[in-house]
């Protein structure tokens, strides 16, 4: 008896400790907005740094993987997978519909290993590849210039 409380004991301890080493500092440091963010779409990444520079902008770098790049207002502006695939949950809450049932009627969702939102759109990237999105006009441009009208998609 004694020793399955000792076990069971040994057991609590280490079930802790493995709690408390599990996000570490740097994501305790996150805003809400960015840790919310972080927690739905890279559940299983530990984070490995948070920067803030002198304009509000973030960077969280992922270990072993992704790095998230946020303006002032906790809005995502870049997410780089750094040669690992986008998570298909992201691109579906996060990329305009338009764009993402183009990507998806491609059969690329499986293929985006980057997301730069600008001033006027959203550019995406494939291994080999990306295409742009013109938010006012729902137009897709490749980069050879073609453009497609996503909205007769």
């Amino acid at each position: 008896m004694k020793r399955s409380s000792f076990t069971g004991i040994l057991l609590l301890a280490v079930i802790i400790l493995m709690g408390a080493c599990g996000e570490g500092s740097a994501y305790d440091e996150l805003p809400k907005p960015i840790a919310d963010f972080v927690s739905q779409y890279f559940p299983f990444g530990e984070v490995d740094e948070y920067t803030v520079d002198n304009a509000g902008n973030s960077v969280v770098k992922i270990r072993n993987g992704a790095t998230l790049s946020f303006d002032a207002d906790c809005d995502w502006t870049d997410i780089n997978g750094n040669g690992s695939v986008l998570p298909a949950n992201f691109l579906y809450n996060q990329l305009p519909p338009v764009l993402y049932d183009y990507i998806e009627s491609l059969e690329f969702t499986n293929n985006v290993y980057r997301t730069i939102r600008t001033l006027t759109g959203v550019r995406v990237e494939f291994r080999d590849t990306y295409v742009e999105y013109d938010d006012a006009t729902q137009a897709i441009t490749y980069p050879d210039g073609e453009v497609k009208n996503a909205s007769k998609i």
